[in-house]
């Protein structure tokens, strides 16, 4: 998400109009985000749209533009995670598909083998993953995000790697994995 630290500074002031570009431009990644911790749609258009209504209420607190994309996911995160502990319904998860952006097969097949691995994560998994490794996150910007010691980060980062890592096997890691070990977008 590429927002100009214009457009968020004009935010922070109360700007209406900026505020609906900043929503127009980062909306789908929210959701995706969004999608990705939870693994429901509608939940995920809930969390984003409740995330972006306390961006609005507590805009004025962002005192430094350049740390908003941290602030915002801190946000995005911290609602997503009220939102699981809310849940009283189970999803059944065989019946969810990734989002798809594409129509090649080889993708398709990528898409299908990374929900069968990402099913197999805890929730603290999911968001360290899809933090640094679907975000691009650093690996503090990502503890900060969560409220966790970088340690913990690490160690849930490991763990998610792995889990993902079982569910390629030699040839079809490679490529589908970035150099610093996380999933290419597909």
């Amino acid at each position: 998400m590429e927002i100009a630290e214009e457009v968020i500074q004009r935010v922070c002031l109360g700007d209406e109009q900026a505020y609906e570009e900043l929503f127009r431009l980062s909306w789908e990644q929210a959701v995706r985000t969004s999608w990705l911790i939870l693994r429901n749609q509608h939940d995920a258009e809930e969390v984003a749209q409740d995330s972006f209504l306390k961006l609005y209420k507590h805009r004025h607190q962002l005192k430094d533009v350049r740390a908003f994309h941290s602030w915002f996911y801190r946000i995005l995160m911290n609602t997503a995670l009220d939102k699981t502990r809310r849940r009283k319904t189970v999803v059944n998860i065989d019946q969810v598909q990734l989002l798809a952006t594409g129509d090649d097969i080889a993708q398709a097949d990528t898409r299908v083998m990374i929900d069968e691995a990402m099913k197999q994560l805890s929730y603290a998994e999911r968001v360290a993953f899809v933090l640094v490794d679907y975000i691009g996150c650093t690996e503090n910007e990502a503890a900060q995000i969560a409220g966790w010691g970088l340690g913990k980060l690490k160690y849930r980062l490991r763990r998610a790697r792995s889990i993902i890592a079982k569910h390629f096997t030699g040839d079809a890691i490679k490529g589908k994995m970035q150099a610093k070990g996380g999933i290419q977008h597909v």
